[in-house]
């Protein structure tokens, strides 16, 4: 989860209504042993380093509240900064489900660009101080599901809410493929968050290595991801729904890297076949076309 923070913008209010209205779904105080064991099983997420010099980070970066309409009893809402980062995931879901949510963005600015040290997050930082994040120790993302509900970390958040919008498989073993398919994603993600590009100032370098990702080290990551896929189904990673691991696949591929690295699963049918798929989604369309545009 990323620390980034106000600087006393005053906070604008979007809407946005992903495709298909799905109606909001109330919980019951039952599903809080259910979110207890989530929470306490989700694996530590990094924290990004303390440094967006290379980035040339603006002083200041317009605040925002996108305000994704819920109905006042038991509705949902996602607690991040004004960027994609640990949140992005989550939201894709909502999109993909047309689900209404709040989507609560915490601004920030800088005293000076890219310098962390710096760094001002009032209101996240007044919301902290009020306790509504005591149980994420502090971070975000966090989202609140009704009857005084809140989920932390990032990948307990995304497993729940597929599991609340359908789209964590038909049944145990279907569930456990999907999570273990979007575990695999993760891996990637993660040799990839290892080589330090994102900080990264030597431009000459880092253009080196990425060239190095995408044409030497990726395909035969992705070449393993596509053979992992169980799914027999084309366009879904598992089963004949379309799934959080069919998300987390999109993600990957197509919101993930600036650049356009088609090239490195072009000889993975069932991975081409999940974006096709992902991409005919009217809710996520929209969601990718009326995002907000944010640092990162």
């Amino acid at each position: 989860q990323l620390g980034v923070g106000s600087g006393g913008v005053r906070s604008k209010r979007l809407i946005y209504s992903g495709g298909g209205g799905m109606a909001a779904r109330r919980l019951h105080a039952s599903r809080a042993t259910t979110l207890a064991v989530a929470a306490a099983c989700a694996v530590l997420l990094r924290v990004l380093p303390q440094n967006f010099a290379a980035f040339g980070a603006p002083a200041r970066w317009p605040a925002r509240q996108v305000s994704v309409a819920r109905s006042a009893s038991g509705g949902y809402t996602l607690r991040y900064f004004d960027g994609r980062g640990a949140a992005e995931t989550v939201r894709l879901l909502f999109a993909a489900a047309g689900q209404e949510y709040e989507d609560k963005r915490y601004p920030f600015s800088f005293g000076t660009p890219g310098d962390f040290s710096t760094i001002k997050r009032e209101e996240f930082e007044a919301d902290r101080a009020a306790g509504k994040m005591d149980i994420s120790m502090g971070k975000v993302p966090v989202l609140e599901v009704g009857d005084g509900l809140s989920i932390p970390q990032s990948k307990a958040i995304e497993r729940y809410l597929a599991r609340q919008l359908g789209m964590m498989g038909n049944g145990p073993t279907e569930e456990v493929l999907v999570d273990a398919m979007a575990e695999h994603v993760r891996d990637i993600n993660d040799a990839y968050a290892r080589k330090g590009i994102f900080f990264m100032k030597d431009q000459e370098k880092k253009a080196e290595l990425q060239k190095k990702w995408y044409e030497e080290e990726l395909p035969p990551l992705l070449d393993k991801l596509e053979k992992a896929l169980p799914g027999s189904v084309p366009g879904f990673a598992v089963g004949d729904k379309a799934s959080l691991a069919d998300v987390a696949v999109f993600k990957l591929l197509k919101d993930t890297y600036d650049s356009d690295i088609s090239a490195a699963y072009d000889s993975c049918p069932k991975l081409k076949a999940i974006v096709s798929k992902m991409e005919q989604n009217e809710g996520l369309k929209k969601w990718l076309e009326e995002r907000p545009k944010t640092m990162f």
